[in-house]
């Protein structure tokens, strides 16, 4: 029985197509979303900042560049792949489903904004495994917040 099942499957082997351009496109969008999430939480803290007044008038200058240039940059890239302007938008809104009607109106963006906000301790094991052999083991331990204050303000400080 095992014998005619080898043969069989040399018969007809499994073949797995891997469309270079789709493959490219999935990628370039996994990327972009993981940008596109960076992006939307810095541009809050960023907004944060600016309306806490801790930045001067050349850093919120600077700060408003960066972020045009940077959706600039992913509105470039995303064409190149043929991706539609709010798919990734669409992507990041998908990412929390749940039953739970408040959970399913926040966002990743809202969620991770909302723990840079209050302050977050995250403590995991991440274990990489090879043909099911574990092979690297990383152990976690990170806090997570938002800065609330610039440089300046801490030299300032020091000099008093």
């Amino acid at each position: 029985m095992l014998r005619s099942e080898i043969q069989t499957r040399k018969d007809n082997p499994v073949q797995i197509n891997l469309d270079g351009e789709k493959l490219q496109k999935g990628l370039a969008k996994l990327v972009l979303v993981i940008v596109e999430l960076l992006r939307q939480v810095l541009e809050r803290q960023a907004v944060r900042r600016i309306e806490s007044g801790s930045l001067t008038t050349e850093e919120v200058e600077r700060l408003g560049l960066a972020f045009m240039q940077i959706k600039e940059k992913m509105e470039f890239i995303s064409e190149e792949f043929g991706l539609e302007k709010d798919e990734l938008d669409g992507v990041l809104k998908g990412m929390l489903k749940s039953k739970d009607r408040q959970l399913a109106r926040t966002s990743l963006v809202d969620l991770i904004d909302r723990l840079l906000s209050k302050g977050a301790v995250v403590v995991g094991r991440v274990t990489v495994s090879v043909a099911d052999i574990d092979l690297i083991a990383l152990d976690l331990l990170a806090t997570l917040s938002a800065i609330p204050g610039t440089a300046r303000e801490d030299g300032e400080k020091q000099d008093d």
